[in-house]
């Protein structure tokens, strides 16, 4: 029993140790925490975990609503020919909490869900492991803050990850 057990726990952090992962904050329209997962060189699973405004555009006179997001995006990671320096796209999901600036809705904080893609650059430092990322996101979503609370947003955000 333990050969088996100390079998998997070394099979564990083998795999682990091909794995990057990568951890840090994100600022801008979303400003939290930002975490990244490396599959292979090309394709990573980020997720944010963040705070922010949506404007809610199209929506006369709605000012907006602040929200608390986990946005998990999947990326696909191309190199440029500048060392170190990759374009990504991709798409993900984004939930979470908000709240109207112009609150016409008494129940105060309500829930949200909707998709966005992802396109950006990012940079990895080649003296310190540090990634500089700069994203753009425009997404859809529903809030359910009221009939017609769906809304189309978009955010622009910077990143500082350490990578582990």
């Amino acid at each position: 029993m333990k050969k088996i057990f100390l079998a998997v726990v070394v099979a564990l952090f083998s795999i682990n140790a091909m794995a990057q992962h990568e951890i840090g904050g994100i600022v801008g329209g979303m400003n939290g925490a930002s975490y990244k997962y490396w599959f292979n060189d090309a394709v990573a699973l980020q997720a944010d975990l963040a705070v922010g405004l949506t404007e809610a555009a199209g929506k006369a006179g709605s000012g907006g609503q602040y929200d608390f997001t986990i946005n998990p995006n999947a990326e696909y990671h191309w190199a440029l020919p500048v060392d170190n320096l990759k374009l990504y796209a991709g798409g993900g999901l984004n939930f979470g909490l908000c709240s109207a600036i112009q609150n016409t809705n008494p129940n105060g904080l309500l829930g949200k869900f909707g998709i966005n893609a992802i396109a950006g650059l990012q940079y990895d430092l080649a003296s310190v492991p540090l990634a500089l990322a700069f994203d753009f996101r425009p997404g859809y979503g529903l809030s359910f803050r009221d009939a017609a609370g769906h809304f189309f947003d978009w955010k622009i955000a910077f990143a500082v990850r350490y990578k582990l």
